[in-house]
C-alpha cells in the first residue's frame, strides 16, 4: 500500500513537489480552497478544505492515515503544517521555534547579523508618533517595511519626512506586528544566495542574480538567473558571516536563503531570510545545473529522513557554465485573466518548466506574481533563447484584449553580466 501524503496549498513550488513525491510512488493529496489548481490537478486526491482549518484537517489525516505533511514557498502554510504535524506526530520542517521566529521577522533576522558582525543597512529607530526627534536623526533617502510580509508588500522608499509619513502608515496597515523597520536605501544589484542544510551544518549551494525590466521597480525582479558574478566576492566578505547568522538562528535541516545587495560602495549587505524554498523555485532547474535535486531532498525530510553533513553537496566555490532561470510574471495593474495564449507551446521547449496557479477568471493584484516559468540552459545563450521563444509565445490577456504582465527583454545586460561572472573565474 503506498504511502499517503499531503500537501498544504498550491503555492510555487507545491507542483514540483507533487510531481516529485509521485515518482518516488507517493499517493497525494493536495488541500486548500482553490477549486483547481495545476497542484491539484497533478496530485492523486485533492481536498477543498482551507489550510487553516487544523482541527479538520488532523481529523482527515488520521481517517486517510497520512505520514507526512509538504508545502511550497509559503510561511503561512508552513505554520500551518507545523501545527498539524505537532497535532499528528509526524516530523516537521523547522522544528525550532525560535528559527521559525526568526525566518519571519526581518528585525529578529537583523538583530542577529548585528550580534554576529554581519553586514546590515543602517537603521533608524522611530514610532508611530514619528517625534521630531527621530526624524532628524534620519538621513534620507530609506527604505521603510513591515517586519512580517515578503514579496515586498508594505515596502516603501522615502526620500523626505511626508513620504515617511505616508510609507509607516502603509507599512503598518499590512502588518500583524507593530515593528515597523526604517534603514537606509541601499543602491546596486541584488541576489538571493541559497543555502542547503543537514545536522547544523551549512553549504553555499546557489548565488541567483535578480534583474528588473527596465522602467519598472527596481525591486520587481523579473528575471532570477543562476550567475557567478561577483560570487568570488561574495564568498571572500560575507559568506562566513551569513553561514554563522543562520546557525544562530538555529536553521539545522533543509534549505535557506538569504538576500543580498552589493551596494554603491562596493560592500554586500543582508536584507533578509527565508527558511524555506524562494518563490522563484530555481532548485527545479538547478538540478540540471550542479546535479543536487532539491525538492527530493526537501520531501525527505516531510517523510522523516534524518540527512547527514555528509549527505550535503559540496560547497559551491566556483562558476558554472549552466544556468537556472526563473521568470517572473508580475501583473501590470489590478484585473481579471480573461485569456492565456502560448503554454502548450511553451511547455514543448526544451529545460522549461511552467508554475502557473493563476488561470483564465481568476482575479489578480497589482505586482502580483501570476506564475513562473523556469528555464535551464547549458550556456546563458540557451537559456536567452528560450526566455526569447517565451515572450513570443505567452499571451496573458484581460477582457479588453490588453497585455496583463511584464515583459522581461533586457537580454544583453543579462548575457553581459553572466560572461563577466565566468571571466572573473578565469573561464
Amino acid at each position: 500500500m503506498k504511502r499517503k501524503i499531503i500537501v498544504l496549498g498550491s503555492d510555487f513550488g507545491t507542483l514540483d513537489m507533487v510531481r516529485e513525491a509521485k515518482k518516488m510512488d507517493l499517493y497525494v493529496i493536495a488541500t486548500d480552497l482553490m477549486k483547481t489548481s495545476p497542484t491539484k490537478t497533478a496530485a492523486d486526491e485533492a481536498w477543498m478544505i482551507s489550510t487553516t482549518d487544523i482541527d479538520l484537517l488532523e481529523k482527515k489525516c488520521r481517517e486517510e492515515k497520512i505520514t507526512a505533511v509538504m508545502t511550497g514557498a509559503s510561511d503561512f502554510n508552513i505554520t500551518c503544517a507545523r501545527e498539524l504535524c505537532k497535532r499528528l506526530n509526524l516530523p516537521i520542517y523547522c522544528e525550532s521555534d525560535y528559527a521559525w521566529t526568526v525566518a519571519r521577522n526581518k528585525s529578529e533576522f537583523k538583530k542577529i547579523c548585528k550580534e554576529v558582525g554581519a553586514p546590515v543597512a543602517k537603521d533608524y529607530s522611530v514610532t508611530e508618533e514619528l517625534t521630531e526627534e527621530e526624524l532628524n536623526a534620519i538621513h534620507f533617502p530609506v527604505v521603510v517595511k513591515p517586519v512580517d510580509n515578503s514579496g515586498n508588500k508594505g515596502m516603501s522608499y522615502c526620500k523626505n519626512r511626508e513620504e515617511l509619513r505616508k510609507a509607516y502608515k502603509y507599512a503598518r496597515s499590512v502588518s500583524k506586528n507593530n515593528t515597523i523597520i526604517v534603514e537606509r536605501q541601499l543602491h546596486g544589484p541584488e541576489w538571493t544566495v541559497n543555502y542547503v542544510l543537514a545536522d547544523g551544518e551549512i553549504h553555499l549551494l546557489y548565488f541567483s542574480r535578480e534583474h528588473h525590466q527596465p522602467g519598472e521597480l527596481a525591486n520587481l525582479y523579473s528575471l532570477m538567473n543562476t550567475s557567478s558574478c561577483y560570487l568570488q566576492k561574495y564568498i571572500e566578505e560575507v559568506n562566513e558571516k551569513v553561514i554563522e547568522v543562520l546557525k544562530r538562528a538555529e536553521f539545522k535541516e533543509g534549505i535557506a536563503w538569504v538576500e543580498v545587495m552589493l551596494d554603491d560602495d562596493g560592500h554586500f549587505y543582508l536584507i533578509e531570510c527565508g527558511y524555506r524554498y524562494g518563490g522563484d523555485m530555481s532548485y527545479a532547474s538547478y538540478e540540471k545545473v550542479s546535479g543536487f535535486n532539491s525538492i527530493r531532498w526537501m520531501l525527505d525530510i516531510c517523510l522523516g529522513v534524518q540527512h547527514t553533513k555528509n549527505d550535503l553537496p559540496s560547497p559551491l566555490t566556483t562558476a558554472y557554465l549552466g544556468t537556472a532561470a526563473t521568470y517572473h510574471l508580475f501583473a501590470l495593474k489590478d484585473d481579471v485573466v480573461a485569456k492565456i495564449e502560448g503554454l502548450d507551446e511553451i511547455e514543448k521547449l526544451p529545460d522549461v518548466m511552467i508554475d502557473m496557479p493563476k488561470r483564465e477568471g481568476n482575479p489578480v493584484k497589482y505586482h502580483a506574481c501570476m506564475g513562473t516559468i523556469r528555464i535551464y540552459g547549458k550556456t546563458c545563450d540557451a537559456m536567452l533563447d528560450n526566455l526569447k521563444k517565451i515572450n513570443n509565445f505567452l499571451r496573458i490577456e484581460n477582457k479588453n484584449g490588453e497585455n496583463m504582465f511584464i515583459r522581461f527583454t533586457d537580454y544583453e545586460a543579462v548575457r553581459k553580466e553572466f560572461m563577466a561572472g565566468l571571466k572573473q573565474f578565469g573561464l
